[in-house]
């Protein structure tokens, strides 16, 4: 079987050094930035992301996904394998690169269909949406890095097309 696959890539850069952005790439961590951030952590021994960390995410659209982290390099590097059972496997991986301006971040997904129901769902994905969802994320963390302070809503928001995508 040829399975169905997507690959997408955007990279920005956001304001503050790797050492500060990496930890906030962490599924607890991320409650402080991301307004509608919502997860159950079912494994960590720290507390937090680390190697071998399992949460679950259920966001409307998206369904019941199952995520490990499968690399992670404190300031460098983090990797995620997602699964969604019947559709599809993502695989998320975020590098980090100092820079003058702060940290070029690059967030790169591949998504993997697991048959026909992943193929249809792969054959909707649009993008020019997941460039906006990318782009969103990077105001918030930008805003977060910039003020200390969550962005109120999604819906305050003005994304720019700041981001350059790779597809």
């Amino acid at each position: 079987m040829t399975a169905g696959r997507l690959d997408h890539s955007v990279e920005f850069t956001v304001p503050a050094r790797p050492e500060r952005v990496f930890p906030l790439l962490c599924p607890v961590l991320e409650y402080r930035w991301i307004p509608t951030w919502r997860c159950d952590l079912l494994h960590s021994a720290s507390g937090v992301a680390e190697e071998d960390c399992v949460f679950r995410t259920d966001f409307p659209g998206a369904g019941p996904m199952t995520w490990v982290v499968t690399c992670y390099q404190p300031a460098k590097r983090i990797e995620f394998c997602c699964f969604v059972a019947e559709y599809f496997v993502m695989r998320l991986k975020l590098t980090l690169v100092p820079e003058s301006e702060g940290t070029r971040l690059t967030w790169s997904r591949r998504w993997l269909s697991l048959g026909a129901q992943g193929d249809a769902w792969l054959a909707k994905q649009n993008t020019e949406a997941l460039d906006r969802m990318v782009e969103l994320r990077r105001t918030e963390l930008a805003h977060f890095l910039a003020t200390g302070d969550m962005l109120k809503a999604a819906e305050d928001v003005e994304l720019k097309p700041a981001t350059k995508a790779r597809h």
